[in-house]
């Protein structure tokens, strides 16, 4: 029997690995070695010696991860995962057998949305992570959600270090367009989206399988952004169905 790859999940902004924990324990039940980093400044993770750094940058923290599990692995990622695992395949494209996109969009920020993430910024300097966690958290989740959810988010934004969330802001605002990079993807795909997410709604993801017809597409019933979380059992579903597929 073929060992099974290594999966790599990559989080969010401004959350860290604990947010695949529904989905880790699943697959790990199942004989899967799933890794789950915080990325630096995220999590137990330090944050970066130098002031800013780039979604490549990430994106090389995670290849190097990859590199000590073997050398190639499943990559899924979640939001700004999503742009770390498409800077992945452009970067190192043979460490990647199959690509996860949960909630992500492929494009590069707008003027507007730039200035929005310099507006954040500003506030965390000035009043730290706590600054941004309501408002974050009311934008993650479906209307729905439960209190106690919505509390564990916040609780999970609030632990974060000031310097993992600015240079998050920075380099998100600064990354490169990856739509030029979804039809040259030879390699199975899965694309997820919550019907209720308004970050990255799922004309979103209805665009970036147009750009790649040969993509799973999974959108979850009663779900906002914050997919794994909201709906676990779902997005565990997904992964698992995909995976069948490899």
């Amino acid at each position: 029997m073929a060992q099974k790859l290594p999966i790599v999940l990559i989080h969010g902004f401004p959350l860290d690995g604990a947010i695949w924990l529904a989905q880790a324990e699943a697959l790990r039940a199942v004989g899967y070695n799933v890794l789950t980093p915080s990325l630096p400044g995220f999590g137990t993770t330090p944050p970066w010696a130098h002031d800013q750094g780039t979604i490549e940058d990430y994106a090389q923290e995670i290849y190097r991860l990859i590199a000590q599990a073997g050398g190639q692995a499943i990559v899924g990622g979640f939001s700004m995962g999503g742009y770390v695992v498409m800077a992945l395949l452009r970067e190192h494209p043979a460490a990647v057998r199959g690509a996860m996109l949960f909630n992500t969009r492929p494009e590069a920020d707008t003027p507007e949305v730039r200035a929005a993430r310099q507006k954040m910024i500003q506030q965390v300097q000035q009043e730290g992570t706590a600054a941004i966690c309501a408002a974050m958290a009311d934008k993650l989740l479906s209307p729905k959600s439960s209190p106690a959810l919505r509390q564990q988010v916040r609780n999970l934004m609030a632990v974060q270090s000031p310097a993992g969330v600015i240079a998050a802001l920075q380099a998100m605002a600064h990354r490169q367009d990856s739509t030029p990079l979804l039809p040259t993807l030879t390699i199975p795909v899965l694309l997820v989206v919550g019907d209720h997410d308004t970050i990255t709604p799922p004309a979103v993801a209805l665009n970036m399988h147009n750009h790649m017809p040969h993509a799973m597409l999974v959108q979850v019933a009663n779900a906002g952004h914050l997919t794994m979380m909201e709906q676990p059992a779902a997005v565990t579903q997904a992964i698992t169905t995909f995976l069948a597929t490899l």
